[in-house]
Order: C-alpha cells, then sequence, then structure tokens
C-alpha cells in the first residue's frame, strides 16, 4: 500500500540539487587539474642548434631564465599569464562547481568567463614560435609533451568552465 503513493522529495532533499555543470564538469575540471602541473614542468619545446646542440624549454624553466637573466618585467608576465591566470581559473572553477545548478554564478562566474579568454594565448604563442623557428635550416624546434598537457589542461578548464557558468546563468533556468 505505501508503495503505491506518490512521494513528494523533502525540503532537505530537494536543496542538494546537482552540482553546476554536473558529472562532465567534474571530470573535465579533474582532468585539468591534473594536466596542467605536467604542462608546466614538462618540456614544451626542444631546440637543436647546428644539428648538434640541444635545449629543451618548459614553462616554469622559461620563467626562471628569465628572472635569472634580470627580465622581471617579462617573466613576471609569463607567469602571471602561463601560471596565474590558469591557477586562478581552476581555483574559481572549482568554487562554482561547487554551487548547485540553477545558483546565482555572480561575480566569479563574470571573472570566470574574463579569464576564459586568455586560456590558449599561451598555447598560440608556444605553437607560433615553434612554427617560427623551425623555418630556419641552423636551428629547429620541436613540440614536447608539456605543449600537449598544457593545450589538454586549457581546453579541459575551458570545457568545464563553459558547462558550470551554463548552469550558473539566470538564462539557463527558464
Amino acid at each position: 500500500m505505501l508503495a503505491s503513493m506518490p512521494t513528494q522529495p523533502s525540503p532537505v532533499t530537494a536543496q542538494r540539487a546537482r552540482p553546476a555543470g554536473g558529472a562532465m564538469a567534474r571530470a573535465l575540471l579533474a582532468l585539468g587539474v591534473m594536466f596542467f602541473p605536467l604542462g608546466i614542468t614538462l618540456p614544451v619545446m626542444e631546440t637543436t642548434r647546428l644539428w648538434v646542440f640541444r635545449d629543451s624549454y618548459s614553462l616554469l624553466g622559461a620563467v626562471g631564465k628569465l628572472l635569472e637573466a634580470g627580465e622581471w618585467r617579462l617573466g613576471l608576465l609569463v607567469a602571471l599569464f602561463s601560471i596565474g591566470a590558469p591557477l586562478a581559473k581552476m581555483i574559481m572553477v572549482a568554487t562554482l562547481h561547487a554551487r548547485p545548478a540553477g545558483a546565482e554564478g555572480g561575480w566569479l562566474a563574470r571573472w570566470v568567463e574574463r579569464l576564459g579568454k586568455w586560456s590558449l594565448t599561451d598555447v598560440l604563442v608556444v605553437a607560433l614560435l615553434i612554427v617560427i623557428w623551425s623555418g630556419g635550416a641552423m636551428v629547429t624546434v620541436v613540440s614536447q609533451p608539456g605543449l600537449w598537457f598544457f593545450t589538454l589542461s586549457a581546453v579541459c578548464l575551458m570545457l568545464a568552465s563553459g558547462l558550470i557558468v551554463r548552469d550558473l546563468t539566470p538564462a539557463a533556468r527558464a
């Protein structure tokens, strides 16, 4: 007899809605967080000069070399956009994901959207450098795994933030 009665969700379960973006956003966020350290520590590109001398460069290593060489402004700028902005975006996206779907995203969602415009800037710059440097006979440049991990991290975070922000906008609830 009890099985035939319709059940109404209790106020407690009604308040426990799924997180913004759902399971797909959570998986993409986790992948983005896992790929990011690999992307900044593994070599992004390798140069070969005169067919003998090889050098590998990671994003963290490049920032360190710039700071050692006294190029503080350029080093800090690269660190800000290559390391700081993605880290800030990861923290903001994780914070937004913890909110229930249909909640208000507010200023945090707007900042995630603003940072999203810079997501692939570094990848584009490194890819352009590889293309430019590969044109000469004396120097060849080859992409390395760090570039791919950095790109995957940026794409995963971009997709996760899109899913999460979509669930937190008023238009998505209408």
